[in-house]
């Protein structure tokens, strides 16, 4: 019984001593970790801002590029008739937008959703330009269709994902 009772008075100090230890290092281990992710963070928003920034910035200009007026003035009807130039609008927009389509990794799908309803809008109303007029009208006729179109709309569809692109913005920095 001594025995036991000595073996009992050595074991249960070198437990108490080792969970202690034991405890010890863990919680120093998690600290560790934690400072670790943390730092490991940082590094990472050190990375992703500016990327993230730049999507901002492309996703603007994008939005920018496809209203009427900007993309019309950036493909001359010269003399071509009203679905030739339909087509080089309509393949301009979804060009632009294929570009672009990469940044919906970096903005949120918010944006992008409305992004991708100021493309189709305004598709929408190069279609609905040309359905309007006759198939002898040319480029000219349906770049004036066009912006009569465009200016009775407000606001435009672009305009509605530039405001939500720079609360965003504003939000987030």
């Amino acid at each position: 019984m001594e025995t036991v009772w000595n073996i009992l008075q050595i074991t249960i100090p070198a437990l108490l001593v080792a969970l202690t230890a034991y405890y010890a290092i863990k919680l120093t281990y998690d600290k560790e970790l934690k400072k670790q992710v943390l730092e490991l963070k940082h590094n990472s928003k050190k990375v992703i801002t500016p990327i993230r920034l730049q999507s901002y910035e492309r996703i603007a200009l994008f939005l920018e590029r496809i209203k009427p007026e900007s993309i019309i003035l950036r493909n001359k009807p010269h003399e071509i008739n009203v679905v030739q130039y339909q087509s080089i609008l309509v393949s301009s927009i979804r060009s632009e937008f294929e570009h672009n389509l990469s940044q919906q990794v970096y903005i949120s799908s918010a944006l992008w959703d409305l992004t991708k309803k100021a493309k189709e809008e305004t598709i929408k109303i190069i279609n609905l330009a040309a359905g309007q007029l006759s198939t002898e009208a040319n480029g000219n006729d349906l770049a004036s269709r066009i912006i009569e179109l465009a200016v009775d709309l407000n606001p435009q569809p672009s305009d509605a994902a530039l405001d939500f692109l720079k609360k965003e913005i504003k939000e987030l920095y």
